[in-house]
C-alpha cells in the first residue's frame, strides 16, 4: 500500500493554542510524547497510515524560524518546517520499510522544504544523519559532555 500523510490537527494561527489531540494510549508509542495536553501555534499534529494502519507520528512546526545563533545556516525569511517530534511506532522501527526517512519525505512534500529538525539527544542524532542531513552545531556549544544547545538538522 502506498504511506499516506494525515494532518490529525492544525492551527496556523500565532495566536492560539491548539489541544493536542488524543492519540490514545497505543503502547507501541511514547505516551509521554503525545498524551492530551495544548501547544503554542502554528503546530500541526501529524499520523503516517500505511495499509489501514498508524505506522508513525510527527508534530511539526510550520513557518519556523527560531535559530537564532546557529552561524552555519541561515534560516528562509517565511521559515521552515520544523519536525518537532517524529515517532515510528517501536515495532516497526528495525523493520527495514525505512518508515521515518519516508514518513520525512511526506512532511517536506507537504510544507515544502527546507525542513529542519532539533535533536532531542545524541540517540536521534544518528537518524538525521542517516537521511543525510546536515547538522549545525551552536558556537557557543563548548561542552559535548554536557551541551546546552541542541544540535539543528537542516534538510538542505
Amino acid at each position: 500500500m502506498v504511506l499516506a500523510l494525515e494532518i490529525v490537527a492544525e492551527s496556523l494561527s500565532a495566536r492560539r493554542e491548539l489541544v493536542t489531540p488524543d492519540f490514545g494510549q497505543d503502547p507501541r508509542f511514547d505516551f509521554s510524547w503525545w498524551h492530551r495536553g495544548s501547544a503554542k501555534s502554528p503546530v500541526s499534529y501529524c499520523r503516517a497510515v500505511d495499509d489501514g494502519e498508524e505506522v508513525a507520528r510527527a508534530k511539526v512546526l510550520p513557518r519556523s524560524g527560531h535559530y537564532r545563533g546557529y552561524t552555519s545556516w541561515t534560516c528562509p525569511h517565511a521559515g521552515v518546517a520544523e519536525i518537532d517530534l517524529i515517532e515510528v511506532r517501536d515495532d516497526l522501527r528495525k523493520s527495514g520499510r525505512r518508515y521515518g526517512m519516508r514518513v520525512v519525505e511526506l512532511i517536506a512534500q507537504h510544507y515544502g522544504q527546507p525542513v529542519v529538525a532539533m535533536s532531542l539527544n545524541a540517540t536521534s542524532d544518528p537518524f538525521w544523519h542517516s537521511l543525510g542531513w546536515t547538522a549545525h552545531t551552536h558556537p557557543d556549544d563548548h561542552d559535548p559532555e554536557y551541551s546546552r544547545y541542541r544540535t539543528l538538522f537542516t534538510s538542505v
